[in-house]
């Protein structure tokens, strides 16, 4: 839900506003406040999904479970400490960067002397070493957990499959793979497969769009306005698409659903059957 909230405000951060100081915080701040408690709410679903599988036996006991306003304050408050560090004084809001914005609309700047605004950029709001330290300090280590994680409980995964084969060759006393075993590899692969493909078309957008954004703000030049929208729009949302596959992969999520609609169409089929009777 606040990634909802967050995604229409991403692609504004690169476009030149008329705002307040106190404005232009909050549309920068709050944004990027959001999506970081979102990347960090992930690695603590991915986090508690690698215990289940690494250390089953203590999973019920997990600090996690114990305690869940405690994970959830420790999830959220990192991002809120950082997000919130240009509303301290890490800004450029006096910074050379005044005349840069002003300069590229010059209706903007006539109406910033005016009325008593000014022209909002994301580079007077973030510094680029809060830009720099964010990506390769949060964000890349974050979604690098998250993949390491998630191939370490494939490989676990794998190992223990070739255990269950080994121990039904065993007692089967029979060299050649049975149909038991060539539907669990096929179902092994079939979940390689899935995660690969999830981690290509959602993560991979939004580290090419991250990296783009990097090289432009190295480079310093000016990109058009539409290669912005579509850029951000692609890599943001298609991160977004993240916490709508992991539920539907999660049974827990799955089967309420299933039962309810069960319902709905054991109840819709009574009412048809019982209105053909009628007509009868």
């Amino acid at each position: 839900m606040c990634t909802g909230v967050a995604l229409p405000f991403i692609p504004l951060m690169g476009l030149n506003r008329e705002l307040s100081f106190s404005s232009c915080l909050v549309a920068h701040v709050f944004p990027n406040f959001l999506f970081l408690a979102f990347l960090f709410n992930l690695v603590m679903v991915h986090y508690e999904r690698y215990i289940c599988i690494v250390d089953p036996l203590h999973y019920n006991n997990l600090w996690m479970h114990r305690s869940f306003p405690l994970a959830l304050l420790v999830v959220w408050a990192p991002p809120l400490l950082y997000a919130s560090l240009p509303a301290f004084g890490w800004n450029n809001w006096t910074g050379p960067d005044w005349n840069d914005c002003c300069a590229s609309s010059q209706k903007l700047a006539t109406n910033c002397s005016t009325n008593g605004t000014a022209c909002c950029s994301y580079s007077r709001v973030f510094p680029n070493a809060f830009i720099y330290l964010e990506v390769y300090g949060l964000v890349l280590p974050a979604i690098l957990t998250i993949a390491g994680m998630t191939g370490r409980v494939l490989w676990i995964t794998r190992g223990q499959l070739k255990d269950i084969c080994r121990l039904h060759r065993s007692v089967e006393r029979g060299s050649q793979a049975s149909d038991r075993e060539q539907r669990l590899n096929l179902r092994y692969t079939r979940c390689v497969v899935a995660v690969s493909l999830t981690f290509l078309a959602c993560w991979v957008p939004y580290l090419i769009y991250m990296h783009v954004c990097i090289a432009v703000l190295i480079s310093d030049t000016k990109w058009s306005f539409n290669t912005h929208i579509v850029l951000s729009c692609t890599g943001i949302g298609s991160m977004a698409v993240v916490p709508l596959v992991l539920g539907l992969a999660n049974k827990q999520y799955t089967e309420p659903a299933y039962k309810v609609l069960q319902k709905l169409r054991d109840r819709w089929r009574r009412r048809t059957h019982g209105s053909e009777e009628g007509d009868t």
